[in-house]
């Protein structure tokens, strides 16, 4: 039983990096589910897969989701582009074509959340192993912390704008003009003319 071992970096994170085996025969869905378990990424986000040559350009998009509303007929049988993959359908033995393959990860399309996959090593893999695994894993992806205010300082907090807003509005230093306003007093056109 042949297995595949991937290393996986971030460019947001120096240190960042993971190890993962997985079989040939997996799809990359199974590849999605390992990357988003050992990563610990929040779960239920968009994914891709991108093939990429030694450069790291970006050959064949594989979609956790098919987001094309094309239908087949219409599409350009002279294009360039090929068509999106869906990760349940395809098997990594189908895309890997180079002993050093090179992938792009990309997950949550807001964060935008890129991981950099390389095929390091096929080797013999261990029948007492279940595969996909993580086989080794430093640093994290950096969350921020929410930071839930107590329930007194939002009490707090709301008392302040009302005291702010009551004292902008008082009525006593800006009492209601009742009319009296001579139009004509204090104001000359030839000062701004």
């Amino acid at each position: 039983m042949l297995i595949y071992k991937f290393k996986i970096i971030n460019d947001e994170i120096d240190n960042f990096y993971r190890e993962i085996e997985i079989k040939p025969g997996h799809t990359f869905k199974d590849f999605h589910d390992i990357m988003v378990d050992c990563i610990k990424l929040t779960p239920g986000e968009m994914a891709s897969f991108y093939i990429c040559d030694s450069r790291w350009n970006r050959l064949q998009e594989i979609s956790l989701l098919d987001m094309n509303e094309e239908d087949d007929s219409e599409k350009d049988p002279e294009s360039n582009v090929k068509p999106v993959k869906l990760m349940s359908d395809v098997k990594l033995k189908e895309s890997i074509i180079d002993p050093h393959q090179r992938m792009i990860y990309v997950y949550d399309f807001l964060k935008m959340h890129m991981f950099y996959i390389e095929l390091s090593k096929i080797t013999d893999g261990d029948e007492k192993n279940d595969y996909p695994r993580c086989t080794k894993s430093v640093s994290d992806i950096i969350k921020p912390k929410k930071i839930q205010p107590k329930p007194d300082e939002i009490i707090d907090k709301e008392e302040e704008i009302i005291d702010e807003t009551d004292e902008f509005f008082d009525e006593d230093e800006n009492p209601i003009d009742e009319g009296g306003l001579d139009i004509s007093d204090g104001f000359e056109d030839n000062k701004y003319i």
